[in-house]
């Protein structure tokens, strides 16, 4: 669900606004996509996708039990709370969207990390279930902005 995560960050929220923290928190989490791709230089757009929807085929683990984790929703929401408390309120809960619009993939994830319990969803990444909830999420959202 890549784009799903920019448009639920995209979201107004709180009286109808945009929130920069809620916006980081629902994509923050994919940074670590980009550190396995390169770890495994893949860089071609069709080697990217590919690799993506191709975990096993490939052998890499794209959602790292960092970073798609409570642990990591945790972590990395401390130093926002020196920013602010609804701040971090904002980025600990769209993190955590974000970690349960992951939960269909069939890809493995570790989300109770240190944890070893290992979860797999169902949809195989870019599914044509995925790609609809996509387009309604982006209808949602533009229903929101009152484009519609």
């Amino acid at each position: 669900m890549i784009l799903a995560h920019f448009i639920v960050g995209a979201m107004p929220i709180n009286n109808s606004e945009f929130s920069w923290f809620w916006f980081i928190g629902s994509a923050i989490s994919d940074i670590d996509h980009l550190f396995v791709l390169y770890q495994h230089k893949i860089f071609s757009w069709g080697k990217l996708i590919e690799a993506i929807r191709f975990e096993d085929k490939y052998g890499i683990r794209s959602k790292t039990k960092y970073m798609h984790s409570i642990f990591g929703a945790v972590i990395t929401s401390i130093p926002v709370l020196f920013i602010s408390k609804e701040a971090a309120l904002y980025y600990f809960v769209a993190y955590l969207i974000h970690l349960v619009l992951d939960w269909p993939d069939i890809d493995e994830k570790q989300y109770l990390y240190p944890f070893k319990k290992k979860i797999r969803g169902f949809l195989p990444i870019f599914s044509k279930p995925e790609i609809i909830f996509t387009i309604l999420l982006l209808g949602l959202y533009f229903y929101q902005i009152k484009i519609f």
